[in-house]
């Protein structure tokens, strides 16, 4: 008897959950500024630009609460300095390609009916799509095939459709293994995570 009135309590939960949901689909893209956290001892130039764009969605809960996800493509970058002489080598571009799935729970608050602010964390999930290894000056980044990330921050709505976002991208995994590839003395230096501050705009239909 008692599970029976809890599976009726969740049916006319997620029933009343379903009659106040809105969905509403659109697109985004943004900026990606990448921030390097690296364990080897090389330098690397912060803020680097990137890009990211897709399909995005987001679905109205009760209370101001609400979920959003997207399917974008996720491009990051940054400049390698290697200073093992002690002086700075050239310096070499390193790419990471992914398509990434961010998972949103968010909270608005409505100022207007033209204008509501709100803030979101969730986590995100990335798979690489670009190149395995990228080669520097002194050791080759091998990405992996998977990666965890988080994401918070706070954004508005305007006029309904218009969306415009700023978070910072957090990874809780490794983005990369570094490596020495040599065929005498082959060794792994560490890891390297490739953290972004993003800003974005989207457009919901």
């Amino acid at each position: 008897m008692k599970k029976q009135l809890l599976i009726l309590l969740i049916l006319c939960t997620m029933t009343n959950l379903a009659g106040f949901s809105q969905v509403k689909f659109g697109v985004k893209g943004g900026l990606n500024m990448t921030d390097i956290n690296s364990s080897t001892i090389h330098n690397y130039e912060k803020n680097n630009n990137g890009f990211f764009f897709g399909p995005t969605a987001k679905i109205a809960l009760p209370f101001g609460f609400g979920v959003d996800g997207s399917v974008l493509y996720d491009q990051r970058s940054a400049k390698v300095e290697t200073d093992i002489i002690p002086i700075p080598l050239y310096s070499t571009t390193i790419k990471q390609q992914q398509i990434v799935i961010p998972v949103n729970l968010r909270y608005g608050l409505g100022l207007s009916k033209l204008l509501e602010v709100y803030i979101f964390a969730g986590p995100q999930f990335g798979f690489n799509v670009g190149d395995k290894t990228v080669s520097t000056n002194y050791e080759d980044w091998d990405f992996k095939a998977a990666q965890l990330s988080v994401n918070i921050g706070a954004g508005a709505t305007i006029l309904n459709y218009l969306q415009v976002s700023a978070n910072y991208n957090l990874a809780c995994s490794e983005s990369a293994d570094q490596s020495i590839k040599d065929s005498v003395y082959p060794k792994i230096l560490g890891n390297g995570k490739m953290n972004a501050w993003q800003i974005s705009l989207g457009y919901f239909f």
